[in-house]
């Protein structure tokens, strides 16, 4: 942590911290002390993403220590604050399971609630699904602080801010929505509609270490040494995709949300403290091949048999856990020796590679031959 922050008329639309895991217990107190919210006897959520039972070291879920430190800063404001998370995987266990693997729930300091415990069903505008199952926590919440990781994602290009409010959603709704919305832009488009249900007050990403190629559950980890944080999460999502090389108009959650008002995408017209810069070679997911013209037009046919990527198993890492396959929202898998894809039910959803906690499951395509986790 370096300096301090001043605020830019008022509030800065964005800030950027230089940040480190190990010098992280003051980056909370500073965050709040440059949006100062009425935090005293409010009840504050803080939703870090937790997308399966992966230890910190593997820089898939939110780091403790960010969460840690914010919850002491919260609890020196006098807030009433809870720390939690729907993950990937389905079951009341799970949820406790990989908030504990992933050291968030000792971060919580006795702050970590099960998202699954209390639930509503409530009416959502999406063309896609009416009603949705979402945590109540959320909804009762004065404020509701959002803290994800900065990462790319196989089926969205990125999963940022936006996308970490799809956590509010318990047990199989996640798999109803991904069936629902299957094409890349359809689920972009669900993935804002669910955003809306309950926008974030306050947004701190953890960029402190990345995640480049095929997110967002690989294991090619980008040193990148920021925190970035603001009211507006669609604009830290389109300053991580600027940083990373993209076009925020060309990533369709960034496009739809921009479209709909929700928040500014270009870091130019962006009132942002701190530096920022394009983190070069950053590398982006085998399912989007490159941002010219014939990766542009390669990406809107991936899902074309001859082109998409399709899933490889390395037998010497699955376990035979069954997960891949109870959480196929298309039951597209089956347990053999190894799991088997039926790829004519396959709707390249990627949520076997993103839960699998062996990382056993890799892409093959058309373009690489193999893709191995963390290599492209």
């Amino acid at each position: 942590m370096q300096g301090s922050i001043e605020t830019l008329n008022g509030r800065p639309s964005v800030i950027i911290l230089d940040a480190d895991y190990s010098g992280m217990e003051r980056v909370g107190e500073k965050i709040l002390e440059a949006f100062p919210f009425p935090w005293t006897g409010k009840r504050v959520v803080i939703k870090p993403n937790i997308l399966g039972p992966y230890p910190p070291e593997k820089g898939i879920t939110t780091h403790p220590s960010l969460v840690r430190s914010l919850v002491k800063a919260l609890k020196k404001q006098g807030a009433s604050c809870v720390v939690g998370d729907n993950p990937g995987l389905n079951g009341y266990a799970a949820n406790e399971r990989c908030a504990k693997i992933s050291g968030i729930q000792d971060a919580a300091d006795g702050c970590f609630i099960n998202f699954a415990k209390e639930t509503i069903q409530m009416d959502v505008k999406s063309r896609f699904l009416d009603k949705l199952v979402v945590s109540k926590a959320i909804l009762d919440a004065d404020i509701v602080i959002n803290v994800p990781k900065f990462k790319t994602h196989l089926q969205t290009k990125i999963t940022g801010a936006v996308k970490n409010m799809f956590g509010i959603l318990v047990g199989a709704e996640k798999a109803r929505v991904h069936l629902s919305a299957a094409k890349p832009e359809n689920f972009s488009q669900a993935l804002v509609d669910i955003y809306q249900i309950r926008i974030p007050d306050l947004t701190i990403m953890d960029a402190v270490v990345g995640m480049q190629g095929n997110g967002p559950s690989g294991s090619d980890l980008r040193p990148i040494g920021k925190i970035l944080a603001s009211e507006n999460s669609v604009s830290v999502d389109g300053l991580m995709a600027a940083m990373m090389g993209l076009t925020p108009n060309n990533v369709d959650t960034l496009r739809i949300a921009s479209h709909r008002r929700l928040g500014e995408v270009d870091p130019a017209k962006m009132e942002i403290q701190g530096t920022w810069s394009r983190l070069k070679g950053f590398k982006m997911p085998l399912t989007f091949a490159s941002q010219g013209l014939i990766g542009t037009a390669l990406n809107k046919i991936y899902y074309r048999p001859l082109v998409k990527p399709r899933l490889s198993v390395r037998p010497e890492l699955c376990t035979q856990c069954g997960v891949c396959v109870q959480h196929c929202p298309a039951q597209a898998l089956t347990m053999e020796e190894v799991p088997a894809l039926d790829e004519k039910k396959c709707i390249s959803c990627y949520c076997c590679y993103e839960l699998c906690s062996t990382q056993a499951i890799e892409l093959t395509g058309l373009m690489r031959r193999v893709t191995k986790r963390g290599k492209s």
